[in-house]
């Protein structure tokens, strides 16, 4: 059995969200865990790529991901490494012709900012971020944080190529900004474009992926372990996780980016996101402006 949608990404645009209020539904069976990164496999080990954790690496064991969802309307994964790689529509067209396609946008700058600042908490990397937009540093993953907190955020090719292999009815496109502002309004059009009974509304208030830092430098370091990691995941239930975290990690108010950085951003993105207007028919002009809040 294979999934009948997709949610390719974008990274920290919301796509965890997306994930838990479809998996409330009842007539929806999503993938566990959310990210499976099959299609993106290849280029994911070949870039040498730091986020390394696949729960599929044949087509066998992606299909038994779904084994489970034989009386599901609507069966789905979410993997937001889906977005950026040329080849990753194609390869999913080939075996999943009709899948439907789902894509959350979030303004470029603060996307890229909210990344680094995840990864950061999760010991991923210690350079600045200064550093890494500004290419000043010989670090042996430069390339790949610039890309991860930059390049993902240029979404306009990323986007086009979705549209034109798979067409505009096949392809669904949400911005965080919109999930958040009127986040019933966005679950009841996505209830429609994957055909499933509208009338049950999840629990759109609770904050999911919220903002958060370790409390001491004691548990940066010990959350900074792939294996504790990894570990903490198998072991405990999202329950006694979620409990967990609340103990030994803090919301805090995410530190504001750099105003000069800001706008060396938005001089890299402002001309994509143009196209990408261009592309959709949406005005984006308030990802670009000046005084655009990161």
């Amino acid at each position: 059995m294979y999934p009948s949608f997709i949610i390719v990404g974008a990274p920290k645009a919301g796509t965890t969200s997306l994930y838990h209020y479809l998996s409330e539904h009842p007539e929806v069976f999503m993938s566990e865990p959310k990210e499976v990164n099959f299609f993106s496999r290849e280029e994911i080990v070949e870039q040498g790529l730091y986020y390394n954790d696949f729960k599929a690496k044949n087509l066998d064991e992606y299909k038994k991901l779904f084994a489970d969802a034989e009386n599901a309307k609507a069966i789905g994964e979410g993997s937001v490494s889906y977005l950026f790689y040329p080849n990753t529509p194609r390869k999913i067209k080939d075996i999943l012709p009709d899948v439907k396609i789902i894509m959350l946008l979030r303004e470029p700058v603060e996307r890229g900012y909210s990344h680094y600042l995840m990864d950061y908490r999760l010991g991923l990397v210690s350079l600045s971020y200064d550093e890494i937009v500004n290419k000043s540093t010989h670090h042996k993953h430069a390339h790949l944080y610039y890309q991860q907190y930059v390049e993902l955020g240029l979404y306009y090719e990323q986007v086009k190529r979705y549209l034109d292999l798979f067409g505009s009815e096949q392809v669904k496109i949400y911005f965080q900004e919109d999930l958040r502002q009127d986040t019933e309004k966005i679950i009841l059009d996505l209830y429609d474009f994957l055909e499933i009974d509208r009338s049950i509304m999840p629990n759109i208030e609770r904050e999911h992926n919220a903002f958060s830092m370790p409390k001491s430098n004691f548990v940066h370091r010990l959350y900074s372990s792939y294996f504790i990691r990894t570990i903490f995941s198998f072991i405990f239930s999202d329950g006694i996780k979620e409990k967990i975290k609340n103990t030994f990690f803090e919301t805090k108010k995410k530190p504001k980016l750099d105003e000069t950085l800001k706008q060396q951003l938005l001089e890299i993105y402002r001309p994509d996101i143009q196209k990408l207007e261009q592309l959709i028919g949406r005005d984006l002009s308030d990802w670009y402006k000046e005084n655009t809040d990161a």
